[in-house]
Parts: C-alpha cells; structure tokens; sequence
C-alpha cells in the first residue's frame, strides 16, 4: 500500500497514517506539533521566536503534560530523550508527561543545529534554564492559586500541593503562555545552568537524570509506524530526481557542466519533464518509477575534465603534489632531531587512511511546495533552522540581486522529519535535496519530491579526507618516549562548502583550505617536550575530493597513526602495552587522569593479561589476538581493548569483542550513552576494516554496497560498555536500566563537565585492532582500511604465510 501512496487522488486537507506514509496538505500543518501544544496552526511570525522567553522553549498542555521546543533534532542518537529528561527534572514531572515538539521553523526556537557531538553538551543547559525558569514561574501561579507561599509549595508529576490543596500545571497554565522572562537571555545569547546549580534542583534530589529509561522515539520505530521523510506524501506532487553525471560529484566544479541535454530523449515516459536551471538538471513526473526512468534515460552530454590520479595512484602522486608546495611546522618543542639521536631505540613508520563516504543506509530525501506567497520544505537537515536563509537569501543567482525563490527567509518553513543519516552528507552540508526540491518545485508550479538514488548518495558526498603520516619516535632506556617526529599529509576539510550548481558553473571554493596537521598524541607527555609536526597539503581539485565532516573529523586517522607508534615504541622497550601508556600519560594532570581512568576501566572490563605483544609466537591459519588503542573527540576520553582474528590465507580479519570505556562526565543517561558508544564502535571498525573510495581518473567508482562494502550484521562484535565515574564505573550492557545519579555528584565535584558520546566511540576501532593484528601476526598493519587484500599484501611483504 505504502507504495501505491503517491499515486491515488487525494484532498489536500487529507490527513492518513497508513503503511508507514503521512500524507499532509502544507496548508493544515498545525497538526503536526507533537504534544499539541497549540490548537492554532503556526503562521511565519513565529519564526525565530524570542529565546529570552520560557514560552519560546516550553508549553505547558491543558492535559498536564509539557511540549519541550527546541531546533535540536532527533538523529537515531536519542537526544529528544535527552533533553526531555533534563527539562522532567527540573519541572518535577514524569517522562510519560514529556513530550517534544517537531522541529518546525515556524515553532521552535532556533537554538542550534547538531554536531560535534555537542547536543546534550551544549544545549542542555540551556534546557535546564528554561525548565527551572517555567518552573519557578508556575510555582509562583500555584501559590496565588492557593493561597500558599511558594517556598511551601511542593510538587510531584506536575501537580502543586501545599496547605492541603492541590493543581496541576496543566490547569494553571494548559494552552495558555507561561509569560515569564529567562534570566539575562538574550534572542542571541543563550544563558545557561550547570546541574545542580542554584537555582536548579540540587543532584541529591534528582530522581530523572542519571537514569536509563526507554528513547521515546524506539516504540514506533520498532512498529513501523514512524514516519520518516521518505514516507511524506503531498497531494498533487509530482516526483523528482537530480540528473548529474554519475561519479563526479567530488571532482572539480567543471565536471557539472551540461553541454547539451535531449529533452526528446524522455518524450515516451508518461509526464516526465526536464527541469533545467544554469547548470542543474533534474526531471520530474508524476509517478516515482517514471521520475527514476527519466533520470536514467535522459540524454545528457557532460564537460569531461579529468584530473584525478585514480585511487590506485593516489597516495604517490599526493606525495608528490604537496611535497612540491609550501610546508609548514604547526608544531615545534625545539630539540627533536637531536632528542631522537639521543634515544635509546627510534622507530619509523608511515600510516595511511584512504578516504571515507557517509553512505546513510537510505537516500537523502527532501519535499518542496514553493508558490509565490510562502514555501514549506520536508526534510531530514541537520540544522533545520538554517534551510530558510539557506533557500532564501542564500538561493541567489549568477547576475541576480534578489532571492531566486522571490520569497524573505521568514516565508519559507523548514519541517524536520528524521532521515537514515546526516553528519555532512548531503542534508548537512549542501542541502542539495532541498534545493533540488525548491527549485524544481518552483519552476514546475507543483509540490515536489526529491529523492536519491544510490549512485548519487556514494557518488556526490563530502567525503572523510585521507591522511598519510610519516613518523619517528624515540624512547630511553627505560621506556619513556623522547621524542616524535611528524610529517601529516592532509586535506583541508571543513572550509570547503560548495555551493549548488544552479548558482554557476564555479560551484567550488577557488581557495586551497590549509588543512589542519592532525595528530593525536597529545594524550602522552612528549607532546609537550619532543615533538614536532611538519604539516603538508594535498591540494584540491588536482586531485583530490571535496570533503567535510564525518564522525569524529580526523579522529580516526591520527588515531589510526599515533596509537600505533605508540604500541610500536612499547614493544621496542619490551613492555606491555598498558603499562607502557601509564608510564607516560602525565598523571599529575586532570586529563591525564581521566585518560588513566578510561584505559582501567577498559582492561579491567576485558581482564587484560600484562604481557609483551606477540611474545608468544602463533602458527596455523587462525591465528587471535589481543590489542589496544586511545581515541578521544569532543572533550571525551575512550579506550579500547579489542580481540580478533586473523586468517592467514583469506586475508579477513573478524573483530570478535570490543571493550571500551568512555569518560562522558557529568552524564544524563548511561543508556543513551552506551548505545552512542555501541554504535560508534561499530561505524569505527566498519571504517577500519572495509571503507574506501575508489575512483579512476575522472569519477567515483564505488557508487554502491559492493564497491563500497560496509560491515556486515554477520561480522559484528560483542561491545561491551563501560561508562567511567569517578566514584567506579558502570557496565551497561543490552537490556540493562542502569543509574549512576552518585556518579553524576562526584564527575560535577571534581570538573569532569558533560562531554561528547555520539563520535569519540568511531575513533579508536582502528588502533585497537591494528595493534591486535601484530599481536596475532607479530606483523605491523599501517595501512586502513585493513581489507582481506591489504592483509595479504601485508602478510606476504613480511615472509607471513
């Protein structure tokens, strides 16, 4: 049925849940306010309402129960569940009575998008302000109510007691505004409360956070019956997709260039139409399956411009290409040469990281309805408060002054519906579906839906840079490191955004971003005696992709590099390699601790057994092994300890238990964060092991799950969580509601802040397995992803058979 869906005539006003589908008419879109905090549909003066006002943030319902209202959208990571827990603690009301308001630019308040794994970090304060604002304010109502002080006054699930009568907020308040001011808030400031912190409620009397309960989100996920922005249906749309030539997305800005498109190529394919706008060329028709045809048939003759090395040459001409340009040290202690000329034992590598996609399971997808009074766009981006100016004053074209849409930011309106994935692909950097969609929808007069097809989703991302590095490091005769020497080989990231190619043929940056030298070794005590970087750029556009964020940027790569060396010099001072990182994480530094702390809590989970690295020698064609690695991004310590096989003919290395540890801080649930971790873990090694970009010299060749291979359900790990508090850590595995609102106290007393949990978890897979490989092997794998064909190479370089 859901199939059929976009194919029957249906009343604009018509609203149907069925088969997983939500057809919606633009025009009703009131109803769409999860928790029905207003009867009234939104209109364009609510957006970017006022955040200095608890009623931008919250709404207190007749039926007792609160709509939370916030830009932050739900990714598959559980922040929703996050932020309602914070905002249930303080309002003193149960999580059955929370609810959270779809992200709707014409309701919620703009407080951000998401990244960085900074959601929880960054915005729950924020939350926590308002709730304790609301909360005093309805204390106040309530004791007018009452006839009762406030200080008097107590409250449990949103009802007031006190002088032996009760109401409820929902009856002092319900449908109406809270009308109270934030405290020293501003539209452009958020002010925010740490946990605990007058005048919130002291953590002794939490009895919300720090506790595991149920996503809010799971339920109808597990039934079908969420909606996602694939399932959206508008009467009267016709469907679209974006014609491009397959394969160059990431190339060069000239690669997008039409040179002649046959409309006649389509004219047998019932209601297809070209769609043509500078040099973007898309097709639409009524029915998806013509759309998709249309797309495949038309015929489009495309600028060849090929400038690529192909993948089998790309790290010898990258070394070539930035070798010619200008290097620099981005970091110098002063001393290296002559501190590892001095040292006891050097070892020299050089470890490589090959490119990355996003690859979400599903396809970006995005719903325009574009007139000449308003727009409404469906779509799954990762800052939902930014597609307004994103397709409004943003959407300008070459020659043009004025919006293309004709329409102020105000008029458009962004509502979110949760995608398979965004973290800098499409929805998050480009925005390319929705202004595919809006632009499409403009020119044809109609609603359209816009979504992609596999070979556009792997062939036209920002994908995750390469990195090569060559390094040095040195030790004493006691086992303390005295020295590294770096040289990172890189590609600038985040700076390149690239513009949709409606707006000119020069869709890229003309600039080289200077790209950071990205090495992580800060975690040991050479970082601040004996080292040195020599950053280098491989350039853009001559060679190399354009690329952008993607889990934990960079983290893997140095990561992947700087744990191995570190393994590499534990084992040319014949010591284990735990002991070794504590003899040089410098433990008079708080984060020297709590990388300590991270690393116990880690091998205690996975009963590591001290010993020197393949000290005992293995033969036969399966051979096991025991390694570990460091990773850390947004502020939050991990470590790891991974078990795996390896065979010695096919080449396949089979991850068979994950131990890893996460120092969070202050922390809102233990479950949300180890289901963060878990599948952080897994997106980690599925990177390490089998993820690469192939490409020839003039496109991308890895355009599906074949030449894209990702990690199999079949070839997952066991992951075992562990969540570390400074007063003892907790395991959380599958099933368990565990709470620790102790250990919340204790990180708090002790500075130990909230921190990042969606991506540190990504980083350290690759170390972790990689130093668990020579333990098997007694061989030193140093180039990711570690598929069956690069262990061979490998193994058969080393005399290993």
């Amino acid at each position: 049925m859901t199939g059929l869906l976009h194919e029957r005539d249906l009343s604009r006003k018509t609203f149907l849940k069925a088969g997983g589908a939500l057809v919606v008419g633009f025009s009703a879109a009131g109803s769409l306010l999860s928790g029905k905090a207003s009867a009234a549909a939104p209109t364009s003066a609510g957006y970017l309402p006022d955040l200095s006002k608890v009623d931008s943030w919250l709404s207190i319902n007749a039926d007792n129960t609160a709509t939370l209202k916030t830009s932050q959208i739900e990714t598959g990571n559980g922040i929703t569940t996050g932020f309602l827990m914070v905002a249930a603690e303080e309002l003193n009301m149960d999580m059955s009575q929370m609810h959270y308001a779809r992200q709707d630019t014409w309701v919620v308040a703009s407080t951000g998008g998401e990244g960085g794994s900074n959601a929880i970090s960054g915005s729950s304060p924020k939350v926590r302000l308002a709730a304790v604002t609301a909360y005093n304010a309805l204390l106040n109502l309530a004791s007018a109510n009452l006839g009762v002080p406030a200080a008097q006054l107590s409250v449990k699930s949103g009802v007031v007691s006190g002088g032996g009568k009760t109401v409820t907020y929902g009856a002092l308040v319900g449908g109406k505004l809270i009308n109270a001011t934030i405290p020293g808030n501003t539209a452009t400031t958020g002010l925010t409360l740490a946990p605990g912190t007058a005048p919130s409620k002291p953590m002794a009397n939490y009895t919300v956070v720090g506790t595991s309960p149920p996503r809010i989100d799971i339920p109808a996920k597990v039934n079908g019956t969420y909606t996602y922005v694939h399932n959206i249906r508008v009467p009267g749309m016709l469907h679209g997709r974006v014609v491009r030539p397959r394969g160059q997305g990431g190339v060069t800005s000239t690669n997008y260039v039409p040179l002649s498109v046959n409309a006649n190529s389509i004219s047998h394919i019932p209601g297809a139409k070209v769609v043509q706008l500078s040099n973007f060329v898309g097709v639409v028709a009524p029915k998806e399956y013509d759309a998709i045809q249309a797309a495949a048939q038309l015929e489009v003759t495309w600028k060849s411009d090929p400038k690529l090395a192909g993948s089998g040459n790309f790290w010898k001409t990258s070394r070539q290409q930035a070798d010619a340009l200008p290097a620099r040290y981005s970091t110098d202690t002063g001393g290296v040469p002559a501190k590892l000329a001095g040292s006891a034992k050097t070892v020299t590598a050089s470890y490589r990281y090959q490119y990355n996609g996003h690859m979400p399971i599903g396809p970006s997808c995005a719903v325009a309805d574009v007139t000449s009074s308003g727009a409404t766009i469906y779509c799954n981006a990762q800052s939902i408060q930014s597609i307004p100016t994103n397709l409004g004053t943003g959407l300008i074209m070459p020659g043009a002054t004025t919006p293309y849409l004709g329409l102020t930011n105000a008029q458009i309106r962004a509502v979110y519906y949760e995608g398979s994935s965004t973290y800098g692909a499409a929805p998050s950097e480009l925005h390319d579906p929705e202004q595919a969609a809006a632009i499409m929808s403009k020119i044809v007069g109609a609603p359209v839906r816009v979504q992609y097809m596999r070979w556009d989703e792997h062939g036209y991302d920002n994908y995750g840079p390469p990195e090569m590095m060559d390094v040095t490091g040195g030790v004493d005769s006691s086992g303390n490191m005295t020295a590294l020497d770096w040289t990172t080989y890189i590609i600038g990231g985040a700076a390149v955004t690239p513009t949709f190619e409606a707006t000119g043929a020069g869709s890229w940056a003309a600039t080289q971003p200077t790209g950071a030298a990205s090495t992580t070794d800060t975690i040991y005590k050479v970082a601040t005696t004996g080292k040195r970087v020599l950053a280098k750029n491989i350039p853009l556009y001559s060679g190399g992709f354009r690329n952008s964020y993607l889990r934990a940027p960079n983290g893997q790569q140095a990561h992947f590099a700087s744990e191995q060396i570190v393994d590499e010099l534990a084992h040319a001072s014949n010591m284990d390699p735990i002991a070794f990182r504590q003899q040089n994480i410098d433990a008079t530094q708080i984060t020297g601790q709590k990388w300590i702390a991270a690393m116990n809590a880690a091998t205690s989970a996975a009963n590591w057994k001290p010993k020197v690295a393949n000290s005992a020698p293995q033969t036969g064609n399966i051979r096991t092994g025991r390694g570990f690695g460091f990773g850390t991004f947004a502020s939050t310590q991990c470590a790891m300890v991974a078990d795996i096989s390896v065979n010695i003919k096919s080449g396949k290395i089979t991850a068979k238990h994950l131990y890893m540890a996460s120092n969070t801080g202050f922390t809102v649930s233990p479950g949300l964060v180890a289901n963060q971790m878990t599948g952080g873990a897994i997106m980690g090694l599925s990177r390490a092991l089998y993820e690469q970009l192939t490409f020839t010299k003039e496109r991308i060749t890895s355009l599906d799950w074949v030449t894209y291979p990702i990690l199999r359900f079949a070839d997952a790990p066991l992951v075992t969580t562990v969540i570390v508090f400074p007063n003892g850590n907790i395991t959380i595995n599958p099933g368990t509601n565990q709470a620790n609102i102790a250990g919340n106290a204790q990180a708090i007393a002790q500075g130990w802040s909230t921190t990042g949990a969606g991506e540190p978890g990504t980083v350290p897979p690759g170390s972790a397995v990689a130093n668990a490989f020579f333990d098997a092997t007694g061989v030193r794998i140093r180039s990711a992803p570690m598929t069956a064909s690069v262990v061979r190479a490998t193994l058969k370089a080393a005399g290993v058979s």
